[in-house]
C-alpha cells in the first residue's frame, strides 16, 4: 500500500474504523480508475477533495474535510508538485441535497426517564433493531434476541477508549450494522439492519449530549 494511501486511511479512521475507511477508499479509487502506485501529491488531493470525499458523504453527512484529513489534505498541497501550475480545476462536489441538520440536544444520563425516552426515540429510527445505553451504574436497552450483546459492547467502549478517545465507532458485521458513542461517562450503540441509512443514524447519534457539555 502507497504511503499516502496508508495515511488517507488513518485519517478516514477519525469518522469510521480502520477497516470501514479501507473499504471507503478502496471503493472510491475502483470507481475513479485511478491506480494509487500511480498518483501523485497533485493527483491525490484530487483524489480526496473530489471521489474520496463523495464516497464518504454515501456514509457521513459531510461537506468538507476536517481533523487529519484536512490537515493532510494542507500537507499534499505544499508539496512542490501539487503546488505547480494546473490545466483544470476539477468542480467541488456539491453537499449532498438530503444532508440531515439536526440541532445539539442536551440530555440528563442520570435521569431514569430521560434515559428510558432516549433509547425508545432512537429504537424508533428506521432500521434500528437494537439500542443500549450504559453507564457506570445503569443499563437503558432494547436488544430483542441479542441480550447477549450488552456487557461486549461495554467491553469494546473500555477498549476503544484506553487505546485512544473516539468519537464514533462504526462496523459491519454479518447481521448488520454497529454504531457505537460514548455519551459523557455512558455509551450508546445502535445496531442496524445492513440496507439502514447509516449517515442518518451516525448524524443522530452525533445530535445528542450529556448534559454538562461532555459529548
Amino acid at each position: 500500500m502507497p504511503q499516502i494511501e496508508r495515511l488517507v486511511v488513518e485519517a478516514l479512521s477519525e469518522y469510521v474504523s480502520p477497516i470501514a475507511a479501507q473499504n471507503i477508499v478502496t471503493r472510491a479509487l475502483r470507481k475513479a480508475g485511478v491506480d494509487p502506485d500511480s498518483l501523485s501529491p497533485e493527483g491525490w488531493v484530487d483524489f480526496i477533495r473530489d471521489p474520496l470525499l463523495s464516497e464518504l458523504r454515501q456514509v457521513i453527512p459531510i461537506r468538507e474535510p476536517t481533523g487529519g484529513l484536512s490537515r493532510l489534505l494542507r500537507s499534499l498541497e505544499e508539496t512542490p508538485a501539487a503546488q505547480q501550475p494546473r490545466r483544470s480545476e476539477p468542480a467541488p462536489a456539491p453537499p449532498p441535497r438530503d444532508t440531515l441538520v439536526l440541532p445539539k440536544r442536551e440530555v440528563d444520563i442520570n435521569a431514569k426517564n430521560v434515559r428510558e425516552e432516549l433509547v425508545n426515540e432512537l429504537a424508533r429510527e428506521e432500521g434500528v433493531r437494537g439500542v443500549l445505553l450504559q453507564g457506570p451504574d445503569f443499563q437503558e436497552s432494547r436488544l430483542p434476541g441479542m441480550e447477549d450483546l450488552a456487557p461486549i459492547l461495554g467491553v469494546v467502549n473500555k477498549l476503544l477508549q484506553k487505546e485512544k478517545p473516539y468519537k464514533l465507532f462504526y462496523s459491519v458485521f454479518e447481521e448488520g450494522q454497529l454504531l457505537l458513542r460514548p455519551l459523557g461517562p455512558a455509551l450508546v450503540a445502535l445496531v442496524a439492519k445492513r440496507e439502514a441509512n447509516l449517515g442518518r443514524l451516525m448524524h443522530v447519534l452525533n445530535s445528542y449530549e450529556a448534559k454538562g457539555g461532555q459529548s
